[in-house]
């Protein structure tokens, strides 16, 4: 998490989505100062700040959760900067359960020389969700990693600064060479896609490709399971994690 008194704005780095790179311009060129640790929530931000503080402008990212998943499995494939076997320094549940989760991943995709395809279908059956849906709707803007270098344009103008210069990419994920939603080849992908991701794409306003509505009907995403399972996931995100 990036604060800066000076500019009186808090940056909540949300994972996979370019995160590192305005954490760093921010630093660098704006006055930012880290606190918390990285990807701390903005919850845990206001229990600490103090009234001045919880009026500074918040603001964090969002990606594509196709994106995202495509994104993992390269990181699991390359395993990109340590990315499996790096230890995790917070949360108690998180570093018991999230790197037997990984390495299980991980170990698939390398052992099997896995195509995308296969670890999708294996990994991914509930809906998705992420602890965007704890944080994101607090904020005052949320930056869309699909246009991050004109949505950190928006927060500077918002906060009175003048751009220094375009946003650089940084820690950027290797070996992905397509479109990703051209991971999602076959028909049975697609359709596991549209079950597991429906729901989440809905909430942010994120939409399915169009040629997909060529080859069958998109139906209705799944919200029933989409609220029971995100009963348990929200207690981890705002008690456990």
């Amino acid at each position: 998490m990036i604060i800066s008194d000076k500019y009186k704005y808090v940056f909540i780095e949300y994972p996979q989505t370019g995160c590192s790179a305005v954490a760093k311009e921010l630093m660098d060129h704006y006055d930012g100062r880290r606190i918390l640790f990285k990807h701390a929530q903005y919850r845990e931000f206001l229990k600490k700040a103090t009234n001045e503080e919880k009026e500074y402008f918040s603001f964090s990212t969002i990606r594509h959760p196709m994106d995202i998943v495509v994104s993992k499995f390269f990181k699991y494939k390359t395993n990109h900067k340590n990315y499996v076997d790096k230890k995790l320094k917070h949360g108690n549940l998180r570093k018991l359960v999230s790197p037997g989760m990984e390495k299980r991943r991980r170990d698939f995709v390398v052992r099997n020389d896995a195509d995308f395809e296969a670890f999708f279908l294996k990994f991914f059956t509930l809906p998705y969700s992420a602890w965007s849906i704890v944080n994101h709707d607090e904020l005052d803007f949320v930056m869309r990693f699909e246009n991050l270098s004109g949505d950190f344009a928006k927060v500077l103008a918002a906060l009175n600064i003048d751009p220094v210069r375009p946003l650089p990419v940084y820690n950027k994920t290797g070996e992905k060479r397509k479109l990703f939603h051209e991971y999602y080849a076959s028909q049975r992908t697609k359709m596991r896609a549209i079950k597991v991701f429906g729901c989440y794409m809905q909430k942010w306003d994120y939409n399915f490709p169009q040629e997909w509505n060529e080859q069958f009907k998109i139906s209705s995403p799944n919200q029933g399971a989409y609220d029971f399972v995100n009963v348990f996931r929200k207690l981890y995100w705002k008690h456990l994690r």
